[in-house]
């Protein structure tokens, strides 16, 4: 029967992989790795890191750790029955303590007794390093979650601090440069007396317009929004007045008895003494 270190050895060179590289994947010594595999497991270190080293060792080449670890449990047990000093010291004194349990599952299937070591904890099969690195993968993993987390609630204060930033501009038309009508609108049918006052102006929409009538003796805003369809603004004016529009085709204007309506469409500016 293969002994441990011979099974780990045919493993790597089987794989063909060299002492040098397994001891930079398992980030075990080199020297350490080549005594497991010479079966020289007296080498300085505590038990615990030994019985780690093979399980990590066997884990790295594909074989079953928790059977080499027990193989090597069966081996040190061995060896303290062979004649090591009263319970062979292996870097700590070793007891081998037996239950009548025990001893029945000996004889029933080949068990070799329970291992304790003085001054060690109950859990010799961890694995620090193992576990060290889990811990460490879990906690990159919930740096990186937390750090995209936080850029996305960045990024979406961002998109809406702009959309807001946006609700914020005009929607008022451009009427920088409107088209002057310089013919008078086409005047219709006489209206009724209460707007036949020269000062009183009366805007008719019969649709949607936006109008802007400035005063301009004192280029005050007499009337400045948007009107919809059917909707009626009676206005008094001083003097001469600029009316502005976006849709001359949906606004009548009734001023000195005159009923006018825009001679063109689109934005223009019509001038009412």
């Amino acid at each position: 029967m293969q002994s441990i270190g011979e099974r780990l050895e045919e493993a790597r060179k089987r794989k063909g992989i060299s002492l040098r590289e397994a001891a930079e994947a398992t980030k075990i010594r080199s020297d350490f790795l080549g005594y497991i595999e010479q079966n020289k497991f007296d080498f300085d270190l505590p038990e615990l890191y030994k019985r780690g080293f093979i399980k990590n060792y066997a884990r790295y080449l594909k074989l079953d750790p928790e059977k080499i670890a027990t193989d090597y449990n069966a081996q040190l047990l061995s060896n303290t029955r062979g004649g090591k000093k009263g319970g062979a010291e292996l870097f700590g004194q070793i007891e081998i303590k037996k239950s009548a349990a025990a001893e029945d599952a000996q004889t029933d299937s080949g068990s070799y007794g329970r291992i304790s070591t003085q001054g060690s904890s109950s859990h010799n099969d961890e694995e620090p390093t193992e576990e060290d690195a889990d811990k460490t993968f879990y906690l990159k993993i919930g740096l990186v979650f937390v750090g995209t987390l936080t850029l996305v609630f960045v990024i979406f204060g961002l998109i809406k601090a702009i959309l807001s930033s946006g609700d914020d501009i005009s929607d008022e038309p451009d009427l920088s440069t409107p088209t002057e009508i310089t013919q008078p609108a086409e005047p219709t049918a006489p209206v009724n007396t209460d707007v036949a006052n020269n000062n009183e102006l009366k805007l008719v929409a019969s649709g949607t317009v936006y109008v802007l009538v400035k005063q301009q003796s004192d280029n005050a805003i007499l009337y400045r929004d948007t009107m919809s369809e059917g909707q009626t603004v009676n206005l008094t004016k001083d003097g001469a007045v600029d009316i502005l529009f976006t849709a001359g085709e949906n606004i009548t204007i009734e001023s000195g008895g005159e009923r006018l309506r825009p001679s063109s469409s689109g934005t223009a500016k019509i001038t009412l003494p």
